[in-house]
């Protein structure tokens, strides 16, 4: 339909479309359950079709599918998806059992809750679940802004991502946390989903695969909830919603730890757009992209 838009402006329609299709899952969404939100997670990833059969075409070629990166494992990475993730929610976790706001338990449902965390959140959420977000953010979005500058394609990423979750916290009473104070939840949830994206974004673009991406956010995801049924505490809105929760003061430092170690790990990688860039090797040893690749304007 349109096939001379420019990178940018793919991006634009893009963030409209799934921001508009957030909006219309919202009543699905509202009534709870596994397959409602499971179609409200895939919004960023309906929206990655429409663009590419649609929109823009990009689809009816293999580079137009190539520029998702789910044709590279970037495997090279994945510790670091993994480790992060979770060590960012252990140490959050470690340091409020250390004060008198809470303390570690071992819970009766201990087996049903590693379960759930192994199963359910961590191999079927980075397949299913995650994978439908990170399809929009990571795999079609971010590349397509990078023509504005890597630190900034990274905050709007972080800031579209944030304002697709908002009907979420706004329009539901059981998904975001519903018993705590709004403005201080709010200020918390952006802060996470920016630094998620100094966190997930490199792993995407050292690699050109948006699998990394995908594993990292599904670990988040997976771990807070394991790490809060080891949680016992008399100020579960304190410890589990502005401390150590989904988007707690201490999980937005410690993803700013992560986000300024990356960007001095891939300091000497280019950010280029994933159809721009060489073929890498599907195993696990990738190297990055050439450092003469040419640069976005």
């Amino acid at each position: 339909m349109f096939t001379k838009l420019s990178d940018v402006n793919k991006a634009v329609i893009f963030s409209v479309l799934a921001l508009a299709l957030a909006l219309v899952m919202i009543p699905v969404a509202a009534t709870g359950g596994l397959i409602t939100m499971l179609a409200y997670m895939w919004t960023p990833g309906i929206a990655v079709l429409v663009m590419l059969l649609v929109v823009t075409r990009d689809g009816f070629s293999r580079e137009g599918w190539k520029s998702l990166g789910l044709h590279r494992l970037g495997l090279s990475v994945w510790w670091i998806a993994f480790l992060a993730a979770l060590l960012i929610s252990m140490i959050a976790a470690a340091i409020v059992w250390a004060t008198p706001l809470a303390s570690f338990v071992v819970p009766e449902t201990l087996g049903e809750e590693a379960f759930e965390f192994l199963i359910l959140g961590l191999i079927f959420g980075t397949i299913v679940i995650s994978m439908g977000e990170e399809l929009g953010w990571r795999g079609y979005l971010l590349p397509r802004l990078l023509p504005l500058g890597k630190t900034r394609a990274l905050v709007l990423v972080g800031l579209i991502q944030a304002a697709w979750h908002m009907p979420l916290i706004f329009f539901t009473t059981e998904i975001y946390a519903p018993e705590a104070n709004k403005l201080i939840v709010l200020p918390l949830f952006v802060g996470t989903i920016i630094g998620e994206s100094f966190f997930l974004g490199p792993l995407r673009l050292y690699t050109g695969s948006v699998w990394p991406a995908s594993l990292g956010h599904s670990m988040h995801n997976a771990a807070w909830p394991l790490l809060g049924a080891l949680t016992a505490t008399s100020s579960p809105i304190v410890v589990n919603y502005y401390l150590a929760g989904d988007a707690g003061i201490l999980i937005v430092v410690g993803l700013a730890v992560v986000g300024i170690w990356l960007a001095y790990r891939f300091r000497g990688s280019p950010a280029i757009p994933q159809d721009e860039a060489p073929p890498l090797d599907i195993g696990g040893g990738e190297e990055p992209p050439s450092s003469e690749a040419p640069a976005p304007g």
